[in-house]
């Protein structure tokens, strides 16, 4: 991970006829290969990778890390993720482990610039240690085809990234940035199901337990395998519900989310470390990703949209939300790095807390 050197491969192979002659060209350009070909080795577990055919084993027990990983993206299905107002599109592996999301040539720039660093933190969070929240993108590409036969010639650049909720039933989910200015989606129920208007939900990537006795590694603190065990299992009803701040503070009766005090501090400590770490690298507009395992009464987490960096673009952007703001108006969503940390701190704290269990260590203060 701590290589410095590029070290983007580009591929090249073509579809031919029985006459040799060529039908498509294609081209998949493999950007930082050997950086994240070290991310996937230490942040994919073998328990995902064993059960990532949901209950075949053994087809992949045989199978090296990196042909997991290419056997799991040979089989992606488009998702209709119902993306927020970036409109992105999205794939998902068939197996539940990744998804796929198109990002914009501005996008690919600034995570490319940043690269270094990101490989940097991810190997602080492995060796050293470092409590981390953020989800982990496990590979970034530049994939284009020219069809030689309709002439038609197309180029995406895609991220690759964990589904936070593979091997989890969750009940509700909640994409939380710390701000309540249009931050709520109004849910219609119907009969059988729920429907939503205006869902947003980004891609989800990388993953962290909390409300268990987790260690953060696929292992609780008896040292037993905590790995997932199949493609997330969501509610037909919640599936394409992803709630938004508004919605959370509803929920949890303006209160705030009780973890064990363990869970909370290691909470605490990953969300300073992650904010600072974005905040360096003047990345924002990032937010978390909150599911409820009801099945193991834990919440799954994950940071995800860290690829946007405080631009003349989001400066633009910043204005003429300003421009229409009131007096007394929640601050607008669009703010400068450091201002969108302290915000985002700020409503952490405001939306978990720690409840005392009998394991609690007590501290007195003691006065003269």
């Amino acid at each position: 991970m701590m290589l410095r050197g590029k070290t983007h491969i580009k591929h090249h192979f073509r579809d031919v006829d029985d006459k040799g002659q060529t039908l498509c060209k294609y081209v998949c350009t493999t950007y930082w290969a050997t950086q994240f070909q070290a991310v996937r080795k230490v942040f994919l577990s073998n328990g995902e990778k064993r059960q990532a055919s949901g209950g075949e084993g053994d087809e992949y027990r045989h199978l090296d890390d990196d042909a997991s990983y290419v056997k799991s993206l040979a089989t992606s299905f488009f998702w209709a993720a119902n993306g927020g107002k970036s409109g992105a599109s999205f794939a998902k592996t068939a197996d539940g482990r990744f998804v796929v999301k198109c990002i914009s040539r501005t996008e690919l720039q600034m995570f490319l610039d940043c690269a270094p660093a990101y490989f940097e933190y991810l190997s602080k969070a492995f060796f050293h240690g470092l409590p981390t929240v953020l989800c982990k993108i496990v590979g970034v590409y530049q994939i284009g085809y020219h069809n030689r036969v309709t002439g038609k010639r197309s180029m995406e650049q895609v991220a690759v990234m964990q589904d936070i909720f593979y091997g989890r039933k969750i009940g509700k989910i909640f994409d939380l940035k710390g701000s309540s200015r249009g931050r709520y989606v109004n849910v219609y129920k119907g009969d059988d199901e729920g429907s939503v208007a205006g869902t947003p939900m980004g891609g989800r990537a990388g993953e962290q337990f909390f409300g268990g006795e987790h260690d953060g590694n696929g292992t609780d603190e008896s040292g037993r395998d905590t790995g997932t065990s199949g493609a997330s299992e969501i509610r037909k009803s919640e599936i394409d519900t992803v709630l938004l701040d508004e919605n959370f503070l509803e929920f949890t009766n303006g209160r705030p989310l009780p973890l064990t005090d363990r869970a909370k501090a290691i909470f605490h400590m990953s969300i300073l470390n992650d904010t600072l770490f974005l905040s360096i690298i003047n990345i924002i507009d990032y937010s978390i990703l909150v599911g409820i395992d009801e099945e193991k009464h834990e919440l799954v987490v994950g940071i995800i949209d860290y690829m946007r960096q405080y631009d003349i673009i989001k400066q633009m952007e910043r204005v003429g939300k300003s421009v229409g703001m009131i007096a007394g108006a929640q601050q607008p969503t669009i703010i400068q790095p450091s201002l969108y940390k302290n915000r985002f701190q700020g409503a952490m704290e405001r939306y978990f807390t720690t409840v005392p269990t009998k394991w609690t260590s007590a501290s007195f203060e003691v006065s003269g």
